[in-house]
């Protein structure tokens, strides 16, 4: 009744929805204990080639966190994203760094992806995109596409934060470094009609592709449902 002085509000979480923040800034979540930047690169659904999964807030750890092989030689090739080492190792050895209660949010996703060796394989999105937690991200989600070199798959589409092309913005906005110096990063596209390299961002935010076997950046990306939380200095809060 009114004027009660005895009826309680109910609880309100605290913290800032992802949702709300604008494309571009920088949340903190810990890697094996230790706080590392991510950067927010996309809200919500990115296009038509993203399983509904992939709404949500899309964050790109913003530098380097180690140098890895992308996969080790096989017989017939080795750029097969799905059965690659990267792949294995941030569904696990990533994934298992992030505190328990981030691991909790992070959504299980389909993404588009080459599926097989490239030189054999094809693009698979949608409800056929590859399942996973963490991934690489494309050569066309960072806005490097087959004007940039004729061997890009079409896998995926850019993601809001990143420009198109090699203007002096768009490749800034590629360039992480290792150590204080900016260093090459893997992206997950293989190099189209062969089998044994896949595609990099160079030191200075252009493409080129390595050998799979190279050791380069690592920078894991994974998306949050839009009703994850916030403090005040932007940390990312557990469920």
């Amino acid at each position: 009744m009114i004027g009660d002085t005895n009826v309680r509000a109910m609880p309100v979480a605290a913290g800032t929805q992802t949702s709300t923040l604008e494309v571009g800034t920088l949340v903190k979540m810990n890697l094996d204990g230790a706080p590392w930047e991510w950067r927010i690169v996309h809200q919500g659904l990115p296009g038509s080639m993203y399983d509904a999964s992939c709404d949500g807030c899309w964050l790109l750890l913003e530098n380097i966190y180690t140098q890895l092989l992308w996969s080790s030689p096989k017989p017939n090739g080795y750029n097969d994203y799905q059965n690659s080492d990267i792949f294995g190792l941030l569904q696990n050895d990533f994934f298992s760094m992030l505190d328990s209660g981030i691991q909790r949010q992070v959504k299980q996703v389909k993404i588009p992806y080459v599926n097989g060796i490239s030189s054999e394989g094809s693009v698979s999105s949608g409800a056929n995109g590859l399942s996973c937690k963490l991934f690489l991200l494309s050569g066309y989600e960072v806005g490097l596409t087959t004007s940039e070199d004729p061997d890009f798959p079409i896998d995926g589409v850019k993601l809001s934060y990143f420009d198109s092309g090699y203007s002096s913005t768009a490749t800034n906005k590629r360039i992480a470094t290792w150590d204080g110096s900016a260093t090459e990063w893997w992206l997950r596209s293989p190099e189209m009609g062969w089998p044994y390299s896949a595609f990099c961002v160079l030191p200075e935010g252009y493409a080129e592709s390595m050998t799979c076997s190279d050791s380069l950046g690592i920078r894991p990306a994974l998306i949050l449902p839009s009703t994850a939380l916030v403090d005040d200095d932007l940390n990312v809060l557990a469920a």
